[in-house]
């Protein structure tokens, strides 16, 4: 899968916390766009449609859970993948338990990080072209 034509929204309240990832993507031929708080993103959500986002724990206005209750009320399916500093699985699992797609820590590796984005990418795929079926039937 190409990863060309993806879009992904980078959030962090320290954006320089994720250059590493945003190379990668970038790398991996991904548009990408870094906000700092949940009200540019949910700007940001509504201007680009993004396919993932990937998300520090906090933000300056909010936590890595408003930003998955933010893509849950967003206008087409997207994931949310949630940047942890350290492994956590009490973390983890929670992240995945309220709704995030995946929990990733850091180094971004570039063959790890392909496959987290094309897993996640063809979720939202699926589940875009599954709402555009239903909406036409």
């Amino acid at each position: 899968m190409s990863t060309r034509g993806i879009f992904a929204l980078l959030a962090s309240e320290q954006m320089d916390s994720l250059n590493d990832l945003r190379d990668v993507l970038k790398n991996q031929s991904m548009g990408t766009w870094c906000t700092q708080s949940c009200e540019e993103l949910a700007r940001l959500l509504e201007q680009t449609r993004p396919d993932l986002i990937f998300t520090d724990a906090r933000l300056c206005d909010g936590t890595w859970i408003d930003v998955v209750s933010l893509a849950e009320r967003a206008a087409v399916p997207l994931n949310v993948i949630v940047v942890g500093a350290c492994k956590n699985t009490k973390q983890y699992v929670e992240a995945m338990e309220q709704g995030a797609f995946d929990f990733i820590l850091r180094p971004f590796e570039a063959e790890p990080m392909a496959h987290v984005v094309k897993v996640a990418v063809n979720n939202v795929r699926h589940r875009r072209q599954d709402l555009a079926v239903h909406a036409v039937a």
